[in-house]
């Protein structure tokens, strides 16, 4: 069978290195460079994942984790989706290449930061008798369908229905908010993943400093101790910080440099306080504390920036490639940014 390369991560390192035979397959793990990224692979034949039994997926998945876990000891590491896998290592530089700009900004984004994931769950039983005993219109509505019987108290029902509806999501909602906002005081980013249990009534994620990790234990335990008898925690981490990156392999350099600029509000050329100025005047206005009534405010900050940060990666690329000149104008053009990104 063919033997391609199974790609786990992308790291900063210019030097030759391998750590051992941990690999899917038992396979040594090794580096493929380009510039001063570097691919973290191991040889595999070229497989099709989805043909493959649960258990045998499962024991790969679980090797592809604990070799990105492991290079996490030693690097930051952006951690690539399971199952990549490249028919030659010209192809894996091909990638490193194509995607260089998205790798510097992942790697610069999650530096010396992991990720935790957040989970709550509740007992719903015990809420709708403590919701019961504790809430008075509840307690008219089923006096009121008691006295009536089944028919005559259908509308009641109705009413009744409707009301613990309305309790249940109030108090999810108060008690995720106030998690959510006790956690974003020590978190750079977070995501909401998939509910994964009936009771379970949030899955979230942080990207934290790896420093702070004593900080959220503490938070978790204040949370614990609030919440005890209603809610129940469980947090997993340190782990690669899966859910805050996003590489798109198919855009290359160009591709992001310019979306970038376009987001910015920039010509094909800029200085580089140009483009600070663009990105201030973009944050201020987008900045989710002055946007309080418009939830989807927070996701278009993100977006400036992380383009901000494309375009202080590119620059610095420019620099170390052509020299550093006091008031350059950097090129945004196709031509200049794909030389900005070969190789040296």
């Amino acid at each position: 069978m063919e033997e391609g390369k199974y790609i786990y991560c992308i790291i900063s390192e210019d030097k030759k290195k391998n750590f051992g035979y941990i690999g899917i397959n038992n396979r040594q793990v090794d580096l493929l460079h380009y510039k001063d990224i570097a691919a973290v692979t191991s040889p595999n034949p070229i497989t099709n994942f989805n043909r493959l039994d649960k258990k045998e997926l499962t024991q790969r998945a679980s090797i592809h984790q604990q070799v990105n876990e492991k290079l996490m000891a030693e690097y930051d590491v952006v951690p690539m989706r399971f199952g990549i896998i490249a028919p030659r290592a010209v192809e894996v530089i091909s990638i490193l290449e194509k995607a260089y700009l998205q790798f510097k900004t992942a790697l610069d984004r999650i530096a010396g930061k992991a990720e935790f994931a957040v989970q709550v769950w509740w007992d719903q039983k015990n809420f709708l008798e403590e919701l019961t005993k504790t809430n008075p219109e509840i307690q008219k509505l089923k006096q009121g369908i008691s006295s009536k019987g089944s028919i005559l108290g259908l509308p009641t029902r109705l009413r009744l229905g409707k009301l613990i509806d309305q309790e249940i999501k109030a108090h999810k909602d108060n008690y995720l908010n106030d998690i959510e906002a006790l956690l974003k005081n020590s978190a750079y980013g977070a995501a909401s993943n998939k509910l994964i249990e009936e009771e379970m009534i949030a899955n979230f994620s942080f990207l934290i400093d790896r420093a702070r990790e004593s900080e959220l234990d503490r938070e978790m335990q204040e949370l614990g101790k609030k919440y005890k008898g209603k809610l129940r925690f469980k947090y997993i981490g340190p782990m690669p910080p899966y859910s805050f990156v996003n590489i798109n392999l198919s855009l290359g350099n160009f591709e992001l440099v310019n979306e970038a600029r376009k987001l910015l509000g920039l010509n094909e050329e800029a200085a580089f306080n140009e483009i600070k100025k663009g990105y201030r005047q973009l944050a201020i206005q987008y900045h989710p504390d002055r946007n309080i009534d418009n939830p989807g405010v927070e996701e278009e900050f993100k977006k400036i920036a992380q383009a901000y940060s494309v375009l202080e990666n590119y620059c610095r690329g420019c620099d170390e490639f052509m020299g550093k000149i006091e008031g350059r104008k950097y090129s945004f053009r196709e031509e200049d940014v794909k030389n900005s990104v070969m190789v040296k």
